[in-house]
């Protein structure tokens, strides 16, 4: 009997490969996860216990609620050495920072006594309670919900801006109508309708409402599926030269994922969908995430915070409806930022097509840790 050794070889080579293909998913994953505990450690460099923040730009209030988030995030993907640090971080800054906001008036605060993470600006509530929504997820302590249910409704009171009748102001002082603070405020809302009982329609409606509001507003392009910049405070209408940044698409991502989880509706999915393929399409080089309209090489000191945001939502998303383009985004992002943008040992730039510009702190670093977070989190799958 004639064998026909092309068949055997084929068949050979077949069966190496699938036995090696775990083998390399475990090899991604546990470079990913190497890869992500060494960037946090680096990020707990700049973490001081007395104020619950990590130092980055200016009092880095919103820029350590989102290291916030991202430690949980890392604490719930399942990292021991976050689970460690996170036993001490996770209360003690629920503490200081709380106390740290009082004492400094970082600015107009209302019914402190109940919540110390009230402020002046919509978007920082809406920062901080993501940060504590999350604490619930990977504690279960009430606390943390409650805290972020009393921010929510202190946001609600910024809702009425003259413009299309509805909308979130940015700041107590009225001066800004900005996309950020509306699509945190869709986010926050979404995500309390799919955890708080007993008060899962209220929480749902105002999602709705708000994204409708959103949609229709000028602050989003509906052809493009992307945000559009914020809108003029007397005409109600975009500016001269309207530009969205990754972090306003993050959190509507986010946003419409726990819409489509509340109401059932796959209209929300398909439009999270849409918003994430535009923005992967618009703001990228090379296959890596990259904020436009800006100088990545010398981002000021807000930006640097944006991309990791983007992945976190994209990662949600790819969780709840998973897409091979958005898994090969992510890992791509993250290899680029371990390859290319780090310094030191683990040392992360805003700029994640590299080369490292500097200055490292604890917003560029917590942000591209976002990213090696999702890279890991998926490559296990």
């Amino acid at each position: 009997m004639r064998i026909d050794l092309s068949i055997l070889f084929t068949v050979a080579l077949a069966a190496t490969g699938a036995a090696a293909a775990p083998h390399a998913k475990r090899d991604a994953a546990s470079a990913y996860k190497a890869n992500s505990e060494a960037a946090l450690d680096r990020l707990q460099q700049w973490y001081n216990p007395e104020t619950g923040l990590w130092k980055s730009y200016g009092p880095s209030w919103w820029q350590s609620a989102n290291a916030m988030f991202t430690l949980l995030e890392m604490m719930e993907v399942g990292s021991e050495r976050a689970k460690e640090i996170g036993k001490t971080v996770v209360p003690g800054s629920f503490d200081a920072a709380a106390a740290w906001n009082i004492k400094n008036n970082h600015a107009l605060r209302r019914r402190e006594d109940k919540n110390g993470f009230i402020n002046g600006y919509y978007d920082d509530m809406g920062w901080w309670a993501m940060a504590w929504i999350k604490a619930y997820d990977v504690t279960r302590d009430r606390k943390y919900l409650d805290t972020a249910e009393v921010l929510f409704e202190d946001m609600t009171s910024g809702w009425g801006t003259g413009c299309s009748d509805g909308g979130l102001w940015w700041d107590k002082g009225h001066r800004d109508i900005a996309d950020i603070s509306n699509t945190l405020f869709i986010e926050v809302a979404g995500w309390l309708s799919n955890r708080v009982e007993g008060k899962k329609d209220f929480y749902r409606d105002w999602a709705v409402k708000s994204w409708k509001w959103f949609k229709n507003s000028g602050m989003y392009k509906t052809d493009d599926h992307i945000g559009n910049g914020s809108i003029d405070k007397k005409t109600c209408k975009s500016g001269k030269n309207p530009h969205s940044f990754t972090y306003t698409n993050g959190a509507l991502v986010s946003g419409l994922v726990a819409l489509a989880r509340a109401t059932g509706e796959t209209a929300y999915m398909d439009e999270a969908h849409l918003v994430a393929a535009e923005v992967i399409r618009t703001m990228s080089k090379d296959g890596v995430l990259r904020e436009q309209n800006i100088n990545n090489a010398s981002p000021g000191e807000a930006a640097p915070q944006f991309k990791g945001v983007f992945m976190r939502a994209l990662s949600s998303l790819q969780t709840q409806s998973p897409r091979p383009e958005y898994k090969a985004f992510m890992q791509a992002s993250a290899d680029s930022i371990w390859n290319k943008a780090r310094d030191g040992a683990a040392d992360l730039d805003s700029d994640w097509n590299g080369p490292f510009h500097g200055p490292a702190n604890a917003s560029p670093q917590s942000s591209a840790l976002d990213c090696l977070v999702a890279a890991w989190k998926h490559s296990r799958k």
